[in-house]
């Protein structure tokens, strides 16, 4: 690489500063002043055509950057969901800070607009339910048990539970998260089974990112015949830096939650009823209160329920999901669509055409199990 790479470098659109260090193989850290993510180190890092390039977020989300020096400027252009931006950045320093990764919540007004995200959310509260979109939704339920699961003791977890018990949905959240927990910058690898993010949790230090966990207790969940799903939540900004992804859940019971393994976490509301995804966004938008589970808590620590409520307020603006819900799948194939849930009235100006096609404006339709 030219060393005309090395230092600090500065864009002010998401708040984005690169770290780039004079090393081999090469090495790089990235902060988004705009979610809160600081000094965390890409998906991957590499040299491709003449360009730096780095990749970050999951695979539907994915930005991949391309950079070269030219004019004491960094400039290039990244790619998200089949469209190139341009993008420069501004050296502020030509020593490199290799600091300790962290994260700083910065949720409570969009950088972009400076208008607080719970105003945002309100604005934009509704949908189209005069629209109506075509959304298959289709689950695969049961299978054999992957062997790689007696590792961790999962017949004990099962032993004993009805089936058709709602104690079986919470059972497999302990599971979960007794063996598994959450690290935001590990990424998940490239497969999806169950089986393809339990090895890779075991080679990153028994962690992965909140895709990862969703994907697997939904797969989990599936695996013993309850409709389950994972959910993107994302933000008012296009494109974004951080979402979250959590399960939708269908209870033996019939009754309707949101788990989120990355905090061991559900919610129910004053009359003591469960929260679905759908309910919290709704629940979140009339300032209600909302009671999580006692066990509830990131990586072992406490639950931060100011933080936790600020962070879905950011996060519960659009959804998307994908329309065929089997082990393995995340994402567009060829039996599955990937689908977003999209306020009545937001703009959709800058987006591809060909993410249009799949975008959802009823969220009935969009929330069918």
């Amino acid at each position: 690489m030219d060393k005309s790479f090395v230092g600090k470098w500065y864009k002010e659109e998401l708040g984005e500063t690169l770290n780039i260090f004079d090393e081999v193989p090469l090495r790089m850290k990235m902060s988004f002043s705009s979610s809160g993510y600081y000094n965390f180190e890409p998906n991957c890092v590499y040299e491709k055509d003449g360009y730096f390039c780095f990749e970050i977020n999951d695979e539907n989300n994915r930005m991949v950057y391309h950079l070269e020096f030219a004019d004491g400027q960094l400039k290039g252009y990244y790619t998200q969901h089949q469209k190139s931006t341009m993008i420069s950045y501004v050296k502020i320093s030509d020593i490199p800070e290799d600091l300790p990764e962290e994260y700083k919540p910065t949720e409570i007004y969009d950088p972009g607009t400076g208008i607080a995200r719970i105003e945002l959310l309100r604005k934009y509260a509704d949908y189209d339910r005069s629209k109506n979109d075509s959304c298959n939704n289709r689950f695969v339920l049961g299978g054999d048990i992957p062997e790689i699961l007696n590792k961790y003791n999962y017949c004990d977890y099962m032993s004993g539970l009805d089936s058709h018990s709602d104690a079986l949905v919470f059972r497999l959240l302990d599971f979960v998260c007794d063996n598994f927990g959450h690290n935001g910058s590990k990424g998940l690898g490239s497969g999806r089974k169950i089986t393809d993010l339990i090895e890779f949790c075991e080679t990153n230090g028994m962690k992965t990112n909140c895709r990862g966990l969703a994907i697997l207790l939904a797969s989990l969940l599936r695996l013993n015949g309850i409709k389950a799903r994972h959910i993107t939540c994302m933000p008012y900004e296009e494109p974004f830096d951080d979402c979250h992804v959590v399960v939708d859940c269908l209870l033996p019971s019939g009754k309707r939650i949101m788990l989120d393994p990355t905090s061991r976490l559900y919610f129910k509301d004053k009359n003591g009823e469960y929260v679905s995804l759908p309910h919290l966004r709704e629940m979140l938008i009339a300032g209600e209160e909302i009671f999580e589970n006692p066990t509830a808590g990131y990586n072992g620590d406490a639950f931060d329920k100011e933080y936790n409520r600020n962070y879905m307020i950011k996060n519960t603006f659009r959804f998307a999901r994908c329309t065929l819900n089997e082990d393995g799948v995340d994402g567009r194939t060829i039996n599955s669509r990937y689908i977003e849930l999209i306020p009545r009235d937001y703009s959709i100006d800058n987006i591809s055409e060909r993410r249009k096609r799949d975008f959802i404006y009823n969220d009935n339709d969009f929330w069918t199990m």
